[in-house]
C-alpha cells in the first residue's frame, strides 16, 4: 500500500448489475460503466457480480455446452483484459466474476482480482451452488489474500460466504477485506414469517461473516431476471462489527453503492474487555470427531461401494451428511430415494433402460444403509425391504436379465438371481459374505457374463433375504448342494460344469463348497478367511454385532464361539478341484495369513496375492476381477 495514501479514506465500491446469459459484450459494457460511475465518486476497488461476462442462467437442456461458449481461459480473456484496462485508466483495483475455460478442458465459475498490473489472483468457487454443479468443477485452492494499493483483499464466490470455515480462512490469512462477486437467487420467505422488512437470509450471513471475524465484506449482487430466475438484488458493504456501511439494495435496478472504509481497522481483532477475536479462538477444541463407527465405515468400505456400482460422489455426499452411527442407514436412505425418484420420472417417461440403471443404484444404496446397521432392526428391516423391492424392479434391464428364482432349503427356499447368456453355458455359483447380499454380487458377475459363464447370485442363511428365517451355516456345502440340484432342472445351463465364487465370508463358503460338493468343478476363494474367530478383536464393531445377528448368539462372547465353528481345518486338504485363493496384502479385516495357509493346505490351490490389495480386492477391482473370471472360464 502507498504510504501517503490515507488508508481510513479508502472508498470500496459495489456494482450490482443487469446481466443477460450469452451477451458478453453487452455484460462488459455494464460493467465498464459501472466502474466508471464508481472511480468518479472516488473508488479505489471495484466489486462486480458472479459470472458478470456470460450470464448465470445456461440453458437447461445443455447447460455445459452453453457455458462453454461463452468460456475463455484467464490468460486470452478479453473480460480480463478490459478490466486491466479499466484498472490502469482509473487507478483502482476491480474483483469481478467470469467464466473460465481452465487448461485443463474443464469449467470453472472463477474470480479475478485486477490491478493496473495485470491479473493478480483468480479464484475457481470451491463450493458450487445447486445446478452450478451439471457444469463447473468446484476449485480446491483456499481464497487468496492478496496485497493491493489498498489493503489486504480475499476474494471468494456468492456460496461461498455461506461456510464459516471458508472466510475464517481469509481471515486467519490477513485479510482487511473479502470481496465476494454473488448471484443471490431470490427466494419466497417461509409463510411463518411474512415479515416484509425481514432482511434476506443472505443478506444477514454476509453480515454475520464480517462482524465473527472482524474483516470488511463486499457484496456485488445483480438484478432483472434471466431466463425466469429473478435476485435478491442484496448487494451491500458491511463493516467489521457487522453493520452495513452502504446497501443492502434489495431493489430490482442496477446500483452502485460506496461506502469508506479504513480498512487496517480490520486488522484490529480486540473487542471490548480483554476479548480478541482470533486470539480467543480454541482450535484444539475445534477438531470435529465422528463417530468411531462412521469412521471406521469411511475407512473400511468406501472401495467397495464405489467397486460395487455407487457413485464416488454419492459417497461423498451421502458420507457428508453422517455424523453419527444414528444418522447412517436414513442417511443412505436418502440417497437411495433420489434414484428412486430418477427411477420413477424414467419409468413414467418409457425410458426403461435409465429406469432400470436407477432402481439397481437405489437398492444399493438402500443396501449400504441396512447391510451392518443393527442399533435400530426396525429401520435396518425397512431397508433391506427397498434393497430387495428396488432391485427386482431394475433387474430386467440387466443384459441378460437377472431371472429371480427360488432354490428349495431345508423345507423353505432361498431366493436367488439366474443370469444365463445364450448358448447352454457353465454356471458359477456367486456366494456373499457375511455382509453383502446377491444384488451387491452383480458388478463382479459382469466379468464372468462377458465370458460366457452363467451365474446365479444366492442369499443363503445369514444372508439377505434369509437373514430374519435361518442363521448363518458354518457348512455351507449345503447350500451349495441344494443350488447345485435346483440347477439339474434347468435347461439353459450346463449343470455339469459348475464353478463357486465366494467373497469374504463367502470366500469361506466358496472353500468349503469344494471341499464337500463333489460336483464342484473350480472355485475361487476370495478375501475370505481360514477360521473366523481368529482375529475376531481386531474386527469393526459393526461386522462382531452383526455376526452375533445373523448367526443367532446371544452375546458377543457366544458369538466368537459360533465364529469358531467357521474353519477350513479339517477341509482344506480335501479341496481336490482347482482353487483359486485371491487375497490382498493389506486386508484390514482378513489378514493375508489367511490366504497363504488356505493355499498351502489346499491340494488344488494356487494363490493369487495382490501385496498392497485392500480387503475383496476393491482397489484392484478390475484386474482382479478380470483375472478371477479368465482363471473360471479356462477351468469351465
Amino acid at each position: 500500500m502507498d504510504p501517503s495514501q490515507d488508508a481510513s479514506q479508502t472508498v470500496i465500491a459495489v456494482a450490482q448489475l443487469a446481466i443477460a446469459v450469452g451477451e458478453p459484450d453487452a455484460n462488459r459494457q455494464a460493467a465498464a460503466s459501472a466502474v466508471a460511475e464508481a472511480a468518479e465518486a472516488g473508488a479505489r476497488l471495484v466489486v462486480l457480480p458472479e459470472l458478470c461476462d456470460s450470464g448465470y442462467v445456461f440453458d437447461a437442456a445443455a447447460p455445459a455446452a452453453e457455458a462453454r461458449g461463452l468460456a475463455s481461459p484467464a490468460a486470452g480473456s478479453v473480460t480480463l483484459h478490459q478490466w486491466r484496462s479499466l484498472a490502469a485508466a482509473r487507478r483502482l483495483v476491480i474483483v469481478g466474476g467470469f467464466c473460465e475455460l481452465g487448461a485443463d478442458g474443464r469449467l470453472y465459475n472463477s474470480a479475478a482480482l485486477v490491478d493496473a498490473s495485470g491479473t493478480r489472483a483468480v479464484y475457481r468457487k470451491a463450493h458450487l451452488w445447486d445446478s452450478e454443479k451439471l457444469v463447473f468443477t468446484p476449485g480446491d485452492a483456499p481464497p487468496p489474500v492478496v496485497d493491493t494499493e489498498v489493503g489486504r483483499v480475499a476474494v471468494m464466490i456468492c456460496y461461498d460466504l455461506e461456510f464459516p470455515e471458508w472466510v475464517r480462512l481469509a481471515a486467519l490469512d490477513g485479510a482487511d477485506l473479502i470481496a465476494a462477486p454473488v448471484n443471490w437467487p431470490a427466494v419466497t420467505p417461509p409463510a411463518a414469517q411474512p415479515n416484509a422488512a425481514e432482511r434476506p437470509a443472505e443478506v444477514i450471513k454476509a453480515q454475520a461473516a464480517a462482524a465473527t471475524n472482524g474483516v470488511f465484506v463486499a457484496v456485488a449482487d445483480r438484478c432483472r431476471a434471466e431466463r425466469g430466475v429473478s435476485w435478491i438484488s442484496g448487494s451491500l458493504i458491511v463493516g467489521p462489527d457487522g453493520y452495513p456501511l452502504a446497501g443492502p439494495v434489495l431493489a430490482d435496478r442496477a446500483a452502485v453503492l460506496t461506502a469508506t472504509c479504513d480498512l487496517p481497522r480490520a486488522r484490529e481483532k480486540k473487542l471490548s474487555g480483554d476479548n480478541d477475536l482470533l486470539a480467543d479462538r480454541r482450535p484444539e477444541l475445534y477438531t470435529w470427531a465422528p463417530d468411531k463407527r462412521v469412521a471406521a465405515a469411511t475407512a473400511h468400505w468406501a472401495a467397495r461401494f464405489v467397486a460395487n456400482g455407487t457413485s464416488y460422489p454419492d459417497f461423498q455426499a451421502t458420507m457428508a451428511r453422517i455424523g453419527r452411527w444414528d444418522d447412517w442407514c436414513r442417511e443412505w436412505g436418502r440417497t437411495g430415494q433420489h434414484y428412486e425418484q430418477l427411477a420413477e420420472t424414467a419409468e413414467a417417461a418409457g425410458r426403461l433402460v435409465t429406469a432400470g440403471e436407477a432402481w439397481r443404484r437405489a437398492a444399493l444404496c438402500w443396501h449400504w444403509g441396512k447391510f451392518v446397521f443393527t442399533d435400530h432392526p426396525e429401520e435396518q428391516r425397512a431397508a433391506h425391504e427397498r434393497t430387495v423391492a428396488c432391485f427386482r424392479r431394475g433387474a430386467a434391464t440387466l443384459s441378460p436379465p437377472a431371472e429371480p428364482v427360488r432354490v428349495p432349503y431345508a423345507g423353505s427356499t432361498l431366493a436367488a438371481y439366474l443370469r444365463v447368456p445364450p448358448g447352454r453355458p457353465p454356471v458359477v455359483i456367486m456366494i456373499p459374505g457375511l455382509d453383502s447380499v446377491k444384488e451387491e454380487l452383480q458388478a463382479t458377475a459382469e466379468h464372468l457374463l462377458s465370458r460366457g459363464l452363467a451365474v446365479i447370485a444366492i442369499d443363503g442363511p445369514g444372508q439377505g433375504e434369509a437373514e430374519y428365517e435361518l442363521p448363518i451355516e458354518p457348512a455351507y456345502e449345503r447350500v451349495t448342494t441344494a443350488v447345485a440340484d435346483y440347477l439339474k432342472g434347468r435347461d439353459d445351463v450346463d449343470p455339469d460344469r459348475l464353478g463357486v465364487f465366494g467373497v469374504s465370508l463367502g470366500g469361506y463358503y466358496a472353500a468349503r463348497s469344494a471341499a464337500y460338493e463333489p460336483r464342484v468343478r473350480a472355485a475361487v476363494e476370495l478375501a475370505g478367511p481360514y477360521r473366523w474367530d481368529l482375529d475376531w478383536d481386531l474386527l469393526p464393531a459393526q461386522t462382531r454385532t452383526t455376526f452375533q445377528h445373523r448367526s443367532g448368539a446371544g452375546s458377543p462372547a457366544e458369538a466368537r464361539e459360533r465364529a469358531a465353528a467357521l474353519t477350513l481345518q479339517d477341509a482344506a486338504a480335501r479341496i481336490t478341484c482347482p482353487l483359486l485363493v485371491a487375497h490382498g496384502g493389506r486386508d484390514r479385516l482378513v489378514p493375508p495369513y489367511h490366504a497363504e495357509r488356505l493355499a498351502r493346505e489346499a491340494p488344488g490351490a494356487e494363490l493369487l496375492m495382490y501385496p498392497d490389495g485392500s480387503h475383496g480386492l476393491t482397489n484392484h477391482a478390475f484386474e482382479s476381477r478380470a483375472a478371477m473370471a479368465d482363471w473360471l472360464a479356462a477351468r469351465l
